[in-house]
């Protein structure tokens, strides 16, 4: 707490990214302590309250939420696409930078990232952007609402944690994780409503309610594409008129928001950008090609969905391995990128990818290395090893020695699905 309440009170986080790094390390370390005495509780028996957990995280992002938005300048595209929206006009109509536009100008618009390019945040996305201008047009509104999301997604994954009979102490590794309290509450990012989105559909599939669990997937792939890599995995076994439910509201969706130009940002994204790449950096340092690198990433993401389908892996544990490896996969990985993955992570016991979340901030040593410079970006590399290499150890080292395995003499209930197979197995 005391680490959440200073980067708090630092306020802009951008202008002192050396202390926002080691707090939010300091923040990951005290968490990881918690987490650890957690388990070791668990072990001897003692149980854990759910509504202790829950309380401790609303309480975190509380705190965040007195700090105004400052690590990522996202929050300025969510308010300036609801802002138009409020005007009556299409957000994929035209770019910010656009003169038909110039009567929206404000103070903020000016924090815009890439003005020239459109927007490329799905329908449901731009729904709630909407919704939340209207309900007021400060940045703090938008705070609020992500916030809200994020809540969802922790009451969902306890709901998660229960159905699949998990120890109810593994919320706190999402719960009370500082780094999606600074995602959401700090810096208003809104993927949290996509993994709530996910996150409810890996409840109800677990629950057996599979039409619930296919509406919610179609809503996650309109607030942000990705979860479309799992829908083939979910509907795989269902009625073929849950797919046409599915397909109908995506494309209701997109029918209301339609423009001509809605694809241009997707190319714009695809082509130009990287950061903090995994896997991928690793293929384009083999390759010497950005092009061959990104054929080279598709075709191993196609294997990859090839072999669970094949091995007919259940919809739950090879949606969680094709998130992880479409993650890894990409050029660009923001911080919040990993946090897609963190609740089916906590649900799986999985604490290398818990790991490579703790350790994202050191991403934002980019802050650090330009001092504030956004004239000429360049990416520092040694985070990406120690990132991502530190993930990898520890997994390897889960992997070698079962840390699920009970405290002598104690019960253990293993990390089930319904068909009682280990989601992370």
């Amino acid at each position: 707490m005391l680490a959440i309440a200073s980067l708090s009170w630092l306020g802009d986080l951008r202008a002192a990214p050396t202390r926002a790094v080691v707090g939010l390390l300091v923040g990951a370390s005290a968490h990881g302590v918690v987490c650890f005495e957690l388990w070791r509780r668990h072990g001897k028996g003692r149980a854990t309250s759910i509504v202790a957990l829950v309380t401790f995280a609303v309480v975190l992002r509380a705190i965040m939420l007195l700090a105004p938005p400052s690590l990522s300048d996202d929050i300025y595209r969510y308010r300036w696409d609801g802002k138009v929206q409020a005007s009556g006009r299409n957000p994929y109509a035209a770019t910010p930078a656009d003169p038909q536009l110039e009567d929206l100008r404000d103070d903020e618009w000016a924090q815009i990232n890439y003005p020239r390019i459109r927007t490329i945040y799905p329908p449901l996305a731009q729904g709630l952007f909407a919704i939340t201008y209207f309900l007021h047009d400060s940045l703090k509104a938008f705070q609020i609402v992500a916030t809200v999301g994020d809540l969802l997604v922790i009451i969902l994954l306890a709901g998660l944690l229960q159905a699949l009979r998990a120890p109810p102490w593994q919320l706190a590794l999402y719960a009370l994780h500082p780094l999606p309290v600074v995602e959401f509450a700090g810096s208003g990012h809104f993927d949290a409503w996509v993994m709530a989105a996910v996150v409810g559909a890996f409840l109800a599939h677990a629950r057996q309610r599979t039409l619930v669990s296919a509406v919610l997937l179609a809503a996650g792939v309109l607030l942000k594409t990705w979860p479309l890599i799992l829908v083939p995995l979910f509907l795989r076994q269902r009625p073929r008129w849950h797919i046409a439910v599915a397909s109908v509201i995506i494309g209701s969706g997109y029918f209301v928001y339609y423009d001509q130009g809605m694809l241009q940002p997707w190319l714009d994204y695809s082509g130009r950008w990287r950061f903090n790449d995994g896997a991928f950096w690793l293929l384009h340092a083999l390759t010497g090609s950005l092009e061959l690198a990104k054929a080279a990433a598709a075709g191993i993401g196609a294997l990859l969905f090839l072999v669970l389908w094949r091995r007919d892996a259940d919809a739950m544990r090879g949606g969680y391995w094709l998130l992880l490896g479409f993650i890894l996969l990409m050029p660009t990985v923001h911080p919040w990128y990993m946090l897609w993955a963190l609740p089916l992570a906590a649900v799986a016991f999985d604490l290398g990818w818990v790991t490579l979340c703790s350790l994202a901030p050191l991403s934002y040593a980019i802050l650090i290395a330009n001092s504030g410079n956004s004239d000429e970006w360049i990416e520092p590399l040694w985070p990406r090893f120690v990132i991502y290499g530190a993930a990898l150890l520890v997994w390897l080292l889960q992997t070698g020695i079962d840390l699920r395995a009970p405290a002598p003499g104690a019960l253990h209930q293993p990390v089930a699905t319904p068909e009682g197979t280990d989601l992370s197995a």
